[in-house]
């Protein structure tokens, strides 16, 4: 790996040592973080201000076919790794946790990686499934450690922000057409904005419609044939957006919001036999339905110069479907779980006008309805209640021009009633989980500012994630597990010079876990003493020329299994799964012509062990993925043309050794070299 490591120090070099383009920044693509806002912690700040480890994908960056999914756009980001079928995991941390597979299903936990789109958070259900489909997107945040002050019980590990774009005054509008290869996606996409009332009342609608065919290669059997396409991938995405600001009531708007997506499928982890993954041979093929339905109301009210009040109403309706197919029909199963939830939450903002003090206290409210059920070749029901009721706030203090103090906390009180039956030959099992807690999130931030280019902060913030039950193989038991928490800290540093031409942020880290919910190569959730992950992220953006752009991030990370608990002796001193120690990026974009930009990007991900066991027939990762685009654009047309994967680097993601159920073993792997076009059309 020297040779990655020596690459990424001269490109960090060279960016920091770049001369002055000023007057071209903004024309060229290069945005200072001063400028770029940020809404994941419950507030707009600038980037520049933000304490947090955060990564931001602007729409630049998402306008093109380049990334099919969510998951795809995140996966250069340091510190992260993207398996498949899973949320991401951060700083080693697992984004499933317990809601990983069937003891997501068993026991409805959440993940410890929220993702958040508009203000409402969205469901998991044992396979991440519903997240492809790029378009009309304004920006993506993905914070690095525990969110929890801001968001609650799943976010001890980070959170995914998802801003869509609202309504304008003025007329806009796109339309675009797309093709990508390994996978055959027909993507179209339009989208239209602008007022119905000047000044006061203003709409805006999106569609998205992606028609495809995965590279998976399924074995067909005669005797059985399949009831659906094995490779079929569709996905339909509808939002529309209603934004009033009346003229009589000066300082209110008012959002409407309304979102369909649609997913159906191949979709979901992608395992394929472990003799050859490269042959593509899923071993569990199935056809994957996943449909929400989410409608909500926004209201902002500037009440004075320094007070202001929002309110957020949303209900949304999810529903998932997994439908499997195998040799002998008698083991072949669907299951189905339908939910309902509701979200509001209210926040009063505070010292806007203030040169000393500033922050907001709010109130949180959610309640999951969920049924789900299990026919074929195994049999299981059940359903759940929960909820969560929370006060949350934080207060800035100035003590001077350059030195600021924030403290913030959550107090919330959160409910689960699940009950679960399971068939069994002899005896069904048949139990609840009846859970229910008070915690308290503390957050306490130092913030200097060297001058009027640099930042520095120091933090820590606790972090929490429930306990749960799930069914435990062999033993067919329904156990228990505790809750999980983490004292964070953190140092970081954001600095923009040279008007916006070099920007650089960084942030070391340490996080100290009691009871971490860890799952072995058994499936099964225990509760660990004490684990610790420290180490530090790097970006880094420059102009090093009129024509050129360079970027780079770097993630540094060790984590150590302390004390694992009674019965993981073994553990003690291990690292945690899908933990490299580096992580790196390095991209480029130069503009040949006023219109014409070339791009280059390549990530590196390090070596890293499947399970907490460390062991070596599980060890994955160590891979580059190299990414090209050439981009032509004008005032109302982007023509655009890639390549992922372009040197069809074979990676594995993950695996697992052969096993009675799997006697090849499995594998999850890298996508294959592909590319696309695209033509979008703008006014």
């Amino acid at each position: 790996m020297p040779s990655y490591k020596f690459k990424l120090n001269a490109l960090l070099l060279a960016m920091l040592a770049s001369p002055a383009f000023a007057d071209d920044a903004v024309e060229r693509g290069n945005q200072s973080i001063e400028k770029i806002v940020v809404l994941g912690e419950k507030t707009e700040k600038s980037l520049k201000d933000v304490s947090s480890s955060v990564s931001v994908i602007t729409e630049e960056q998402l306008k093109t076919l380049q990334y099919l999914s969510v998951h795809d756009a995140i996966s250069e980001i340091p510190n992260l790794v993207v398996l498949s079928g899973q949320m991401p995991n951060i700083r080693g941390v697992s984004g499933n946790g317990a809601a990983t597979g069937f003891s997501g299903v068993s026991g409805g936990a959440k993940t410890r990686v929220s993702t958040i789109t508009d203000g409402v958070a969205e469901p998991f259900m044992a396979d991440l499934t519903g997240d492809t489909g790029m378009w009309d997107i304004e920006q993506i945040e993905v914070f690095r450690g525990p969110q929890s002050t801001s968001n609650g019980r799943n976010s001890i590990g980070g959170a995914m922000f998802i801003k869509t774009k609202d309504p304008t005054f003025d007329w806009q509008g796109a339309a675009r057409v797309g093709y990508r290869s390994e996978s055959q996606y027909i993507d179209s996409a339009a989208a239209i904005s602008g007022p119905l009332i000047e000044d006061e009342l203003a709409f805006r609608l999106s569609a998205q419609h992606t028609d495809g065919e995965t590279y998976a290669n399924p074995v067909i059997h005669e005797a059985n044939p399949p009831g659906f396409d094995l490779n079929k991938l569709n996905t339909d995405r509808i939002r529309a957006k209603l934004l009033w600001e009346p003229a009589a009531i000066d300082g209110l708007k008012a959002m409407l919001s309304y979102a369909k997506n649609h997913e159906r499928g191949n979709t979901g982890r992608q395992y394929f036999s472990g003799d050859d993954p490269w042959k593509y041979q899923p071993i569990n093929p199935r056809n994957m339905d996943t449909e929400s339905d989410t409608g909500s109301i926004k209201l902002d009210y500037r009440i004075s110069d320094n007070f202001s009040v929002d309110f957020l109403l949303a209900r949304m309706n999810y529903n998932w479907v997994m439908d499997t197919y195998d040799k002998d029909p008698a083991t072949e199963q669907v299951v189905s779980m339908e939910e309902s939830n509701t979200t509001a939450e209210t926040k009063l903002h505070f010292g806007l006008n203030s040169e000393l003090y500033s922050g907001f206290i709010g109130l949180y409210y959610f309640k999951r309805d969920q049924d789900f059920n299990s026919i074929g070749g195994s049999v299981y029901r059940g359903d759940d209640n929960s909820d969560s009721k929370a006060v949350f706030g934080e207060f800035t203090y100035n003590f001077t021009d350059d030195f600021r103090i924030t403290a913030g906390g959550r107090v919330e009180r959160e409910s689960q009633l699940r009950n679960f039956w399971m068939k069994q030959p002899q005896t069904p099992i048949e139990d609840t989980l009846d859970n229910s807690k008070t915690i308290k999130l503390p957050k306490l931030v130092l913030q200097y500012d060297i001058n009027a280019e640099t930042t520095v902060s120091l933090s820590g913030r606790r972090g929490y994630n429930a306990a749960g039950a799930a069914i435990g193989f062999p033993e067919n038991e329904f156990y228990f597990y505790d809750e999980e928490y983490v004292n964070a800290y953190e140092l970081g540093l954001r600095t923009s010079l040279d008007g916006g031409n070099i920007n650089l942020s960084a942030n070391l880290f340490y996080n100290d876990y009691d009871g971490y919910q860890a799952t072995g190569s058994a499936r099964r959730v225990i509760n660990m003493d004490k684990v610790i992950t420290y180490g530090a992220e790097f970006e880094a953006s420059a102009m090093v020329t009129r024509d050129l752009r360079l970027h780079g991030g770097l993630g540094l990370l060790s984590s150590e299994i302390k004390e694992p608990g009674e019965g993981y002796a073994s553990a003690k001193g291990n690292e945690l799964d899908s933990a490299p120690s580096m992580t790196a990026n390095l991209g480029a974009q130069y503009w040949l012509t006023d219109q014409l930009t070339f791009s280059v990007s390549a990530n590196y991900v390090g070596e890293y062990y499947g399970d907490f066991e460390n062991t070596e027939e599980r060890v994955a990762g160590d891979y580059v993925l190299a990414r090209m685009s050439l981009n032509y654009e004008t005032d109302n047309w982007i023509f655009n043309a890639f390549v992922n994967n372009a040197f069809d680097e074979k990676a594995v993601l993950s695996r697992s050794p052969a096993a009675r159920n799997y006697p090849d073993g499995y594998a999850a792997i890298v996508d294959p070299r592909n590319f696309g076009v695209s033509v979008t059309y703008q006014f």
